[in-house]
């Protein structure tokens, strides 16, 4: 048989920490500990049993004592168990009382009640989730630095939820409630709308994974593009729940916008017959699409003065007003620049001297900033100047000065090519190429001269001084990766066999040590014979790309850890429920099928699990019992969380009925929406309870006898026992006084009898 030492050794093997308290408040004593407590707290147990709670633990550096009462005090209050979220604890070390041990901790206080329903213990555990907490930190801090955010939808609650990183993508606060209707606040273009509505639906039947690239409008009113990716869960046929992540992608989406933009503005300006305004006017408005809330124009060197060319989104008032003005300094943004042949940023119209002069033309239109970059030719000459405007005081972010580069870059190509036919296809053919992998370096080798050329931005990717450096195919190659170089030697000889273009990756090793990762592109230029005589290229370094390809298997990675942890941590509670000494089952609501039972259910109903999970909760009622579980489980089915408790009949495998305490509670089993019951057999107190209600009411009948039956007879007796001690009295038959007395008596022994009679059925009962 199991005894309390059977029971006492189970719970100090018990893997979670766990206090045996008693509800003495405000003490608290212990008065029993676990060795998974004393171990995660470096205490001994004589330094904890006997004593209260705060006289163990009277301080902590992250949780005050008000804080640790008042879980208590709700505890004693509802008499049901309080579950904190994990919380930062400090405990002394165990080799260093002086030195604490910083842990995060999930504490739970479970209240043990009597037979009455008050308090009999609390019983405190821990789990210490550090490690879990310092994961989803790191988790959560590294989808914030790359933009990527997650999110849930939870088809059975109508919930959607979202992780801090997608709030910060949405520019929203802390109160904000995500819901259903997130598309109409944020997703303006009713395509987009769309869009995601149909892979949503579709996602729900087939669970297919679904790839977006959105635009949509923060809260804060900045336009946005998102990448997202979601996929469902269906469990039997049914969808339950939608998850997935986004990313902002909005730069990229910019910049790969950008080179579409630029690659069809060279193909434009590639075609002689297209007029160059129209090129430049083209290449404004794309760039103006792309930075809303600017407004260009281009202004052209004629001698030494500036005259309007293009500037489609400015008033032709004001264009006419800056027409034909002087290269010269302090004549606005533009005769400045290009008078100096340097970038003027005027972030202030109204204040800056440089447009003292000239700046009420500007400010009637309501221009407050202005930009200029001059476009230098190769002899190092201005051809035009660039103008950026704003409707704001503005000043320049790393972004838009980089534009301001990639246009004044593309504005030199477009018109120095323009002046030089020859010149402009060899460009052209290169940059056309070049822009399909975005801005990157480019070289060339001459195969006739063996002559070798590097663009700056090359000779940077590469980290080779250009003052320094020859460029050869021989120094090429010794900065290629060695476990590379074979591969890219190969592809070398299979360009001049092929005349075909090649796009490759290469690692290469820079002076210094660093590797990068490039995406390379190479054509041979053939003449007339069709003989090389050039092999041209450019690179492009995508090291940052690899590296944030590199993060996110290790994203990956990390959530598969989690969710390996949420499983044990299911593992912990299916121990609890089929260890627990009560009988406890799992039903589904909807088809009374048993889903899961414990051991005690089938010791004590004598049904192995088998035939249990065979069977439904309707087997092993009695028939008169059917209407109402089944008016129970209607009540149920109303709600997603209910604590259901009341008394009905059940039937053991061998036929003996039985009568149960039920409390039960709604929970969710593998996607089903099911109801955990825990069953107290309360026959045998039934039977006790009944039988001195009957032994009560047989003494209540007895009382009423001795009270109202003795009472009549004894009274006659004593009034005739009277009237003989007076004496002979006239016309009194002495007689009849002594009969009246026996038949008085006669009377007071028979319900004396009947007394005594009732009195041996209670105490047969």
């Amino acid at each position: 048989m199991i005894g309390e030492q059977h029971y006492s050794e189970v719970f100090q093997a018990l893997p979670t920490p766990c206090l045996v308290l008693l509800p003495d408040a405000p003490f608290f004593t212990v008065i029993n500990v676990s060795d998974a407590y004393l171990k995660i707290t470096h205490t001994r147990r004589d330094d904890m049993v006997g004593k209260g709670f705060f006289e163990i633990f009277p301080t902590n550096p992250y949780r005050n004592e008000s804080i640790w009462r008042n879980v208590f005090d709700e505890v004693i209050q509802t008499k049901k168990a309080s579950k904190a979220a994990p919380q930062k604890y400090a405990f002394p070390t165990a080799d260093n009382p002086l030195r604490l041990d910083v842990m995060y901790l999930e504490v739970v206080n479970t209240p043990v009640l009597d037979e009455q329903g008050e308090i009999k213990f609390i019983i405190r555990s821990m789990t210490d989730v550090t490690d879990s907490v310092h994961d989803e930190k790191f988790f959560e801090e590294t989808q914030r630095t790359a933009r990527i955010g997650s999110w849930e939808v939870n088809m059975a609650h109508q919930t959607v939820m979202w992780s801090e990183g997608l709030r910060d993508i949405y520019e929203v606060g802390q109160g904000f409630e995500p819901g259903f209707r997130v598309l109409d606040e944020f997703y303006p273009d009713p395509h987009a709308r769309r869009t995601f509505e149909d892979a949503f639906m579709k996602a729900t039947k087939d669970s297919t994974v679904f790839r977006l690239m959105l635009p949509m409008v923060t809260a804060k009113g900045n336009e946005r593009w998102l990448s997202i990716v979601g996929k469902s869960d269906l469990v039997g046929g049914s969808c339950v729940r939608i998850y997935g992540i986004a990313q902002d992608i909005t730069d990229s989406k910019r910049l790969t916008d950008l080179d579409e933009l630029e690659k069809r503005i060279l193909e434009m300006s590639a075609h002689s017959e297209t007029p160059l305004t129209t090129v430049l006017s083209e290449y404004v408005l794309g760039i103006e699409a792309l930075y809303r809330g600017m407004h260009c124009s281009i202004l052209k060197v004629q001698g030494n003065r500036l005259v309007h060319w293009v500037a489609p989104s400015l008033p032709e008032s004001y264009n006419a007003m800056i027409h034909d003005i002087p290269i010269r300094d302090h004549v606005g943004s533009c005769g400045t620049a290009a008078y100096r042949k340097e970038r003027i940023i005027v972030s202030d119209i109204s204040t800056d001297p440089k447009w003292a002069d000239i700046k009420v033309a500007a400010l009637e239109h309501d221009l407050k900033a202005c930009w200029s970059q001059p476009v230098i030719d190769s002899q190092g000459e201005a051809m035009a100047v660039l103008g950026i405007y704003y409707k704001q005081v503005k000043f320049p972010n790393p972004d838009e000065l980089l534009i301001i580069d990639r246009m004044s870059a593309l504005l030199h190509i477009i018109i120095e090519n323009r002046r030089n036919a020859d010149r402009a296809r060899n460009v052209t053919s290169m940059m056309a190429q070049g822009q399909e992998l975005a801005r990157f370096g480019n070289w060339q080798s001459d195969l006739e001269t063996n002559q070798h050329t590097w663009s700056p931005v090359l000779c940077e990717i590469y980290g080779v001084d250009p003052t320094a450096f020859a460029p050869s195919y021989d120094n090429y190659l010794a900065l290629v990766h060695p476990e590379d170089r074979q591969r890219i030697e190969q592809l070398v000889k299979q360009i001049f066999e092929t005349h075909e273009d090649t796009v490759f990756e290469e690692r290469i090793i820079r002076p210094d040590g660093d590797i990068r990762h490039l995406r390379s592109w190479a054509r041979l230029v053939l003449n007339d014979n069709r003989e090389p005589v050039k092999l041209i290229g450019a690179c492009l370094d995508v090291t940052e790309t690899k590296q944030a390809e590199l993060q996110l298997k290790q994203l990956h990675a990390q959530l598969e850890k989690h969710l390996n942890e949420v499983a044990q941590s299911e593992q912990k509670y299916s121990d609890l429920f089929h260890l627990s000494p009560q009988p406890m089952w799992v039903y589904d609501l909807e088809t009374y099928d048993f889903l899961d039972v414990n051991t005690a259910a089938i010791n004590h109903y004598g049904y192995t699990r088998e035939e249990f999970l065979s069977m439904t909760v309707i087997d092993i009622r009695p028939p008169e019992e059917i209407p109402k579980l089944k008016a129970a489980v209607a009540q149920s089915k109303g709600y997603n969380k209910l604590f259901f408790q009341g008394t009905f009949k059940h039937r053991k495998k061998n036929g003996e009925i039985i009568q149960v305490d039920i409390q039960s509670n709604i929970i969710q089993f593998h996607g089903r929406k099911a109801e955990l019951v825990l069953a107290n057999d309360i026959t045998l107190k039934l039977y006790y309870v009944e039988a001195i209600e009957t032994q009560n009411k047989k003494l209540q009948e007895i009382a009423w006898m001795q009270s109202h039956m003795v009472r009549a007879p004894l009274a006659r007796i004593m009034g005739l026992v009277d009237l003989i001690q007076m004496g002979p009295s006239p016309g009194v038959d002495q007689h009849q006084l002594l009969r009246a007395i026996y038949e008085s008596a006669t009377e007071l022994d028979d319900v004396l009898g009947d007394i005594t009679e009732k009195a041996e059925q209670v105490n047969l009962t």
